[in-house]
């Protein structure tokens, strides 16, 4: 049993390693996953909390009007909820090329096994994490995000109702057919 633990325990830190080795300019993001996969356990057991930001938590009812007089008052909630949400799912992202996303796909899969190493050091997991109230806590900060996104969405029709100009991004372009040649 103990051989086994330390057999994990090696194999996360030298992925953790070579994920550093290799990284392919995302390096901050390399370092924030493995660190979370760190953290997992502290998680389990409800010593680290989810964070619900200011904004989420304050969200009452996603379909609220009240405050909305014009176009600079949707806007505003808008960039609010952008900057706590982040970009969109169908907004562009940056065009990467296969290398970059190779090793983009080597980083996740060493995320994830750090990750499954450190969800393994406790026993019951999913016992431990619902009697210290985790799970509770994971479900509320999810709940929160998701309020959020439905209050962005709502935004972004009651703002295209009053007229706003350019309340709702463009759709990504198209992209151009490839040539099989």
């Amino acid at each position: 049993m103990r051989a086994r633990f330390l057999g994990k325990l090696v194999m996360a830190v030298v992925l953790s390693v070579g994920l550093a080795a290799c990284s392919t300019g995302r390096t901050a993001d390399t370092r924030r996953g493995v660190t979370d996969a760190a953290y997992s356990p502290l998680r389990d057991v409800n010593l680290i909390r989810p964070e619900i930001p200011l904004i989420l938590r304050n969200l009452q009812y996603p379909y609220a009007t009240a405050t909305l007089a014009d176009c600079a008052a949707v806007t505003r909630e808008i960039a609010a909820l952008d900057a706590v949400l982040g970009p969109e799912s169908y907004q562009p992202g940056p065009n990467r090329n296969i290398w970059d996303r190779s090793g983009d796909f080597v980083e996740e899969q060493a995320i994830e096994a750090a990750q499954d190493t450190a969800q393994d050091l406790i026993p019951f997991r999913s016992w431990v994490r619902r009697i210290s109230g985790a799970s509770s806590a994971e479900r509320a900060a999810l709940r929160a995000v998701a309020n959020g996104q439905q209050r962005r969405t709502f935004l972004r029709g009651y703002g295209a109702s009053l007229g706003c100009p350019s309340i709702i991004p463009p759709p990504p372009p198209a992209q151009p057919p490839r040539n099989r040649n």
